[in-house]
């Protein structure tokens, strides 16, 4: 399948429609950590002090592959979606954005638009569940951390069902908030409802929830807070010489 890119000219409107569903800790995920990592960089280029953004998932992006190419990059993959920009006095601004990956899966392009409300563009319907993620080592924030939170429903053990999902970069202290946008149609009856989330360095997680954390219905109008507990490193194993 081919598709004609044009690329910093696109318009909000032909962003595209939800994804379908997909599993758990699927492309989603990976593709969202690249095209954050994207962003991250050239933000921090241009300011150091960067504030918070976050990325939405599965079900609110598409993920499309095609044969383009951005400049001299050649495009595989391209994702299109919606995300948030949260200002240093803590107010938050909704864009919509599309990514490029290349054959590699590297996030080559990425370009965010905000929401035109005045034109009438509006994010779908969704019931917005808050919160903060943190972690008790006094060690200050690392360079190029992210935090994944997912929402699941477990009821169909053993493979959990991805209902929504976010990865958060910040350049502020802990702890990192996010926001995840469930479906305001979607039905809850009969699901068992778990968050899990981690904080994420170069593909490695370095804490994350022991376990994942039951959430009744009535638990998504709070907000929630997680603390977040390191992840032990595998000891590395010397070889010994011959």
């Amino acid at each position: 399948m081919k598709i004609r890119i044009g690329w910093l000219l696109l318009p909000a409107s032909l962003l595209g429609e939800p994804a379908g569903a997909q599993q758990p800790i699927s492309l989603s995920t990976a593709a969202l950590t690249r095209c954050a990592a994207k962003i991250g960089i050239e933000t921090r280029q241009a300011d150091p002090a960067f504030g918070t953004f976050g990325l939405d998932g599965h079900p609110w992006i598409t993920v499309e592959r095609t044969e383009d190419k951005v400049g001299s990059q050649n495009i595989s993959t391209v994702i299109t979606g919606t995300g948030w920009r949260r200002r240093r006095d803590g107010t938050s601004v909704p864009f919509r954005y599309i990514c490029a990956l290349d054959p590699k899966g590297q996030a080559v392009g990425f370009h965010a638009a905000p929401l035109q409300r005045n034109l009438g563009d509006q994010l779908p319907p969704a019931i917005v569940i808050e919160g903060a993620a943190a972690y008790l080592d006094k060690k200050p924030l690392p360079k190029g951390i992210e935090l994944q939170v997912q929402l699941l429903d477990v009821s169909k053990s053993p493979k959990p069902e991805v209902l929504t999902e976010e990865v958060v970069r910040s350049g502020w202290q802990l702890p990192i908030p996010f926001a995840l946008r469930l479906p305001k149609d979607i039905s809850l009856e009969g699901r068992k409802l778990e968050i899990t989330a981690r904080f994420v360095q170069a593909r490695q997680p370095l804490f994350q929830l022991q376990e994942s954390r039951a959430l009744a219905p009535d638990d998504l109008q709070k907000f929630i807070v997680l603390t977040l507990d390191k992840v032990e490193q595998p000891a590395a194993v010397n070889a010994k010489p011959r």
